[in-house]
């Protein structure tokens, strides 16, 4: 049986540009929203030779990942405050991309460690799993290799125990779909990233 909870409300693109615009008020971090979304939508057109991708969702969801942001930047709990606040609003696939975004999943128990309800949120479908990918791709606003991506997150929170320790499982996930798609398609999605903002 599937953990998630389906979306009892459709959340518009007009809709999650207003509330990231509402929640962000302005501060820098809307702008690694919009750069998640623009690339991840450039990316999953690429994809929809191979996988029933839907863009739709994937803009919309990456738009809000980091919505959680207006309350915190903690690394893990930025996820459980977008997850509150998206779930509240009845946006809860959204929300699901808030949680499952942070270290690539969160099993039932740690979900339950964070505040979250007591349910596995692991990315599983190809939209869950391309959005936390294309999150660690871009740094602020601008792309980024994966390896200088995961070396940035450990230098910036060294004395966060927590994260540290499950960061290294992140990266192998984050590695392995990177892998399979390049393979996959033929592509370094690395230097796609690097040729869509170049041309932005």
């Amino acid at each position: 049986m599937d953990d998630k909870v389906k979306s009892s409300k459709l959340c518009s693109d007009e809709a999650a540009h207003f509330l990231l615009n509402k929640y962000g008020n302005g501060a820098p971090w809307i702008q690694h929203c919009y750069a998640v979304s623009s690339l991840a939508t450039y990316l999953s057109k690429i994809f929809t030779s191979r996988y029933p991708v839907n863009i739709k969702f994937i803009r919309r969801a990456s738009l809000l990942h980091d919505i959680g942001r207006f309350n915190t930047h903690d690394p893990i709990m930025h996820g459980v405050e977008g997850y509150k606040l998206l779930s509240g609003l009845g946006y809860t696939d959204e929300a699901f991309i808030c949680a499952s975004h942070i270290l690539y999943g969160l099993n039932s128990s740690e979900a339950e460690q964070y505040g979250l309800p007591g349910n596995n949120f692991i990315p599983t479908s190809f939209e869950e799993r391309l959005i936390p990918l294309v999150d660690f791709l871009v740094e602020h606003d601008r792309p980024v290799l994966l390896r200088e991506r995961f070396k940035n997150l450990r230098r910036r929170n060294k004395n966060n125990n927590e994260f540290l320790s499950r960061l290294a499982r992140a990266e192998q996930k984050a590695e392995a779909l990177m892998n399979q798609l390049n393979s996959q398609f033929n592509i370094s999605i690395e230097a796609l990233s690097f040729s869509f903002f170049s041309k932005k």
